[in-house]
């Protein structure tokens, strides 16, 4: 992993220690894995606003840089920050089959209800940051962190951001094809999040 983009964003900005203000139905264990991965969600969001930019990882999410779509970036990732840093981040845990739990779906939230995050069992199984290779960071479905960052901006009051695109294939395409669409799209910010911690910004191995 690169340390000199993300030694630098630490060096910037100082996060605060996350705490979730209430739990439903989560275990002990799962208190923490959530605890931790929020915390290690609002450091990602924070090391990405310092590559806003002219750069592979920025294009790569949310095509090419001008200055506009830059300032509402850096605003929604503030805004998670902001959300994060608070008191407010709750979390209710779930059973596969309860509610939007598929088996599939990792966390859910309704945008209204800040900030109470819907977990499903899958998210436990979620990488970690510290878990990633370069091979599962460039094809898996993200960490628990990322997701923290993906379902955080959901709401009203931070990004109200949408589900365009889900996979890294069809979002990275959708940065050609349709560049207004990835800025209120959750995965875009998630996959950038993600990337920029990992790779930098020169974006994915194969690009640099």
């Amino acid at each position: 992993m690169k340390q000199s983009l993300l030694c630098l964003a630490i060096a910037a900005v100082l996060p605060i220690q996350v705490d979730a203000q209430t739990f439903e139905r989560c275990t002990k264990t799962e208190r923490g894995q959530f605890i931790a991965a929020a915390d290690r969600s609002q450091r990602l969001a924070l090391t990405a606003t310092t590559a806003i930019g002219p750069n592979p990882a920025y294009t790569r999410w949310f095509g090419r840089y001008n200055a506009k779509s830059g300032e509402i970036v850096r605003r929604n990732l503030k805004s998670v920050v902001k959300a994060l840093r608070s008191d407010k981040v709750s979390a209710v845990c779930h059973n596969v089959g309860e509610d939007l739990c598929d088996g599939e779906t990792y966390a859910f939230v309704d945008k209204n209800e800040p900030y109470r995050v819907h977990v499903c069992p899958s998210f436990f199984q979620m990488d970690t940051m510290k878990d990633l290779t370069a091979e599962s960071v460039a094809d898996g479905n993200g960490t628990r962190a990322g997701t923290l960052v993906h379902e955080i901006s959901h709401f009203d009051v931070t990004a109200d951001t949408v589900d365009i695109c889900y996979s890294r294939g069809d979002c990275s395409e959708m940065a050609i094809t349709d560049p207004l669409d990835t800025l209120i799209n959750a995965d875009s910010y998630q996959y950038f999040v993600e990337d920029v911690t990992y790779f930098g910004v020169a974006g994915e191995a194969e690009a640099q």
